[in-house]
């Protein structure tokens, strides 16, 4: 999933006084210009911070610049550094967890010259923000990212020339290599063995193709990618495409489902989100328990929590604490539908209570809404109940239904061949 942040904002250091000017038009410029977010919304808001011994009226001050980005680190969805790079690494050096958890990062030059794409740059989009912030500036963007430099010539804004090769240098000729982590997040995608990745990666960037087993039809054809034969809906690969005795370099054959599959050094895991959880509560559920019952239905009926695209509950429940924790910690929307629509809605379990409770005929608050939030959010509508009603500690019923949306399928040779 993409990293959780309270606020769709930039935070913009300024490490020198001579730089401010530069912060202030990067805040001007990115307010007539917002950037989209990979997660979805647009980053319009900049907010400067500055020493105590310079900050003007119009940027907040700070003494430690560590100290300071303990706090806005997780706040905000994009950092600049307006300075030299070595300061930006030494003080975030103690926050980093994960390139799928960290926000993107970049540094720019006192002049304002290049703009350097430092972390996050596929997954949190530090490399596309890299670009958009070089473009408001007419900068150059700087982007070190093995399968982007290629390209990057195309990249560069036409009213800047870029430095020449070294002499002896000859560009790279090869095409434009397939970055997996970028494809699989415009894809909808979300990666499960991010330790998997840099082999992956390395792989393609080799030349290599990467096999893959998707009975969901959820990844798009592409030439890096091959099909292996499997079942529609499978609840798992089979046994010789999960075997572990591999060559020791050999890349992960991907393994693309919204079950949860078996762990194995061979394979990458990616989910598909198509499951939709229903809920209904009690008033002031205690923290945490929605997502320790989950973790537990999940876990008991094999299903990937990656999986989860969204959660669904009655329109009274939306501003239930532990419902909107819940779906910030999995970075899902959370969904309402009036009582008179779920009680439309035909399910297996329906409830006299919850008919009772809302003057509804009986109708079941969680399977319901599975249903409506996968039929809502799924482009084709066409979904069915996954998993029935639960109930935990007579507090939280569970339903999780499946959305089910044809995609484009990765290129199957033996196909392939048979229509030449």
């Amino acid at each position: 999933m993409h990293p959780v942040f309270e606020k769709n904002s930039l935070a913009c250091y300024v490490l020198s006084a001579s730089a401010l000017p530069l912060a202030r038009r990067l805040k001007s410029l990115l307010a007539g210009k917002p950037w989209t977010v990979p997660r979805g919304g647009r980053l319009a808001e900049c907010q400067i911070f500055a020493p105590e011994r310079f900050c003007p009226a119009d940027a907040q001050a700070f003494t430690r610049l560590g100290e300071l980005l303990a706090s806005t680190y997780r706040q905000h969805a994009a950092h600049v550094f307006i300075g030299a790079t070595g300061i930006a690494v030494r003080a975030l050096a103690p926050l980093l967890v994960h390139k799928s958890e960290d926000p993107p990062v970049l540094v720019l030059d006192g002049a304002g010259g290049f703009v350097i794409s430092l972390l996050s740059g596929h997954w949190g989009g530090g490399n596309e923000l890299a670009r958009h912030v070089a473009k408001l500036l007419r900068a150059i963007p700087v982007i070190t990212t093995a399968s982007d430099v290629a390209a990057e010539g195309d990249a560069a804004p036409t009213e800047n020339v870029r430095p020449a090769a070294p002499s002896g240098h000859k560009p790279h000729e090869a095409a434009h290599p397939l970055a997996l982590d970028l494809f699989l997040r415009e894809t909808g995608l979300r990666i499960v063995d991010w330790q998997r990745l840099p082999r992956a990666q390395a792989a393609l960037l080799e030349g290599d193709c990467l096999e893959v087993w998707d009975p969901c039809n959820a990844v798009p054809a592409h030439p890096s990618l091959r099909s292996v034969a499997c079942e529609a809906e499978a609840a798992a690969p089979p046994p010789a495409f999960v075997a572990t005795k591999r060559e020791a370099h050999a890349p992960p054959r991907l393994v693309v489902h919204w079950r949860r599959l078996p762990l194995s050094e061979g394979l990458l895991r990616v989910a598909v989100p198509r499951l939709y959880v229903g809920l209904g509560c009690r008033k002031d559920l205690p923290s945490g328990m929605a997502l320790a019952a989950l973790r537990e239905f999940f876990e008991v009926h094999g299903l990937e929590p990656q999986a989860i695209a969204a959660l669904g509950t009655v329109t009274e429940k939306l501003k239930e604490p532990a419902l909107r924790e819940l779906a910030f910690r999995l970075d899902v929307p959370l969904l309402g539908f009036d009582s008179a629509r779920l009680a439309q809605c035909p399910v297996p379990n329906p409830s006299e209570a919850a008919g009772r409770r809302f003057g509804q005929p009986p109708f079941s608050v969680c399977e319901a809404a599975a249903l409506l939030a996968a039929s809502k959010e799924n482009s084709v509508g066409e979904a069915r109940l996954l998993v029935c009603k639960a109930i935990y500690q007579s507090q939280l019923t569970i339903a999780v239904a499946l959305a089910l949306e044809a995609k484009n399928t990765v290129a199957d040779p033996e196909k392939d061949t048979e229509k030449e």
